[in-house]
């Protein structure tokens, strides 16, 4: 299945980022979200973005594909950057001035951090759906809810809707791309500026959310006739075990990424 986005779709393999435990890695990645919102250092996002593309050519994803697949997310990059050099640290020294408006020092630097902010939890969001099967992350999750049970929280509910949404993102990715190959052979031109192109973006949503909607009641036919029951105790298919592997893994990570906060939190 060959699709734009790659959030939620797993890549099959054997390398070293896919073998390692699903626990270790979305601690690992708690840690890392954790402590970049305690700092606004470029530094220390710079280098935890190097860390993560490090992990993804561990995880046999090729650069290309990286570069590819974050580039959707530079919109919202560009919002955050835009955003931060009009409005933050109006009261730093003044860069450059025109049309009334003043870039200022504070203002660049806050831009550049918050844009690398986004895209450290991007990668990480890129390496966990990569490397990590839906299943067995939905499975660690319910594991990690378990105590919740005791006030009548539906933790194999949420489990089940979070494996679902994540199955589901690259293949209605998948449906958008068809119908809009459809729609150009139809006649639809794309093109224009990006208001043009946002209002034509109806000719896809409304047959992705019709799409969508008959593949739930579908899904939701199936589950019954399975013989899904909500709130009734559930096996699990795969009991995890720390290998040596990931006790190195997460020894090493959690090192890193706690000294480099550290050292860089204030550059």
């Amino acid at each position: 299945m060959k699709t734009q986005f790659i959030i939620g779709q797993y890549k099959p393999s054997d390398s070293v980022g896919h073998r390692l435990d699903p626990r270790g890695k979305m601690l690992f990645a708690i840690l890392v979200m954790l402590l970049s919102l305690f700092t606004t250092s470029i530094l220390f996002y710079s280098a935890l973005i190097m860390g993560l593309i490090f992990l993804l050519r561990l995880s046999d994803i090729p650069f290309r594909t990286i570069l590819r697949n974050v580039r959707p997310f530079l919109i919202l990059v560009s919002i955050t950057a835009i955003y931060h050099l009009i409005f933050s640290a109006r009261e730093t020294a003044t860069l450059v001035s025109f049309w009334g408006m003043r870039l200022t020092e504070g203002g660049v630097y806050m831009a550049v951090s918050f844009s690398l902010r986004v895209l450290v939890f991007v990668t990480i969001a890129f390496f966990l759906s990569l490397t990590i099967v839906p299943a067995d992350m939905a499975e660690v999750i319910v594991g990690w809810l378990k105590p919740l049970r005791r006030l009548r929280v539906p933790v194999n509910d949420l489990g089940l809707i979070l494996f679902i949404a994540m199955r589901l993102i690259p293949v209605l990715s998948e449906e958008m791309d068809t119908i809009r190959k459809a729609q150009i052979v139809r006649g639809v031109d794309f093109s224009g500026g990006l208001i043009t192109r946002a209002r034509k973006l109806i000719y896809l949503l409304i047959p992705v959310f019709q799409s969508a909607i008959r593949r739930a009641d579908d899904l939701a036919l199936a589950i019954e006739s399975r013989g899904y029951v909500s709130g009734a105790e559930r096996s699990t298919y795969r009991v995890f075990a720390f290998a040596s592997r990931d006790w190195l893994f997460m020894t090493l990570s959690t090192v890193i990424a706690v000294a480099l906060f550290v050292l860089v939190r204030y550059y």
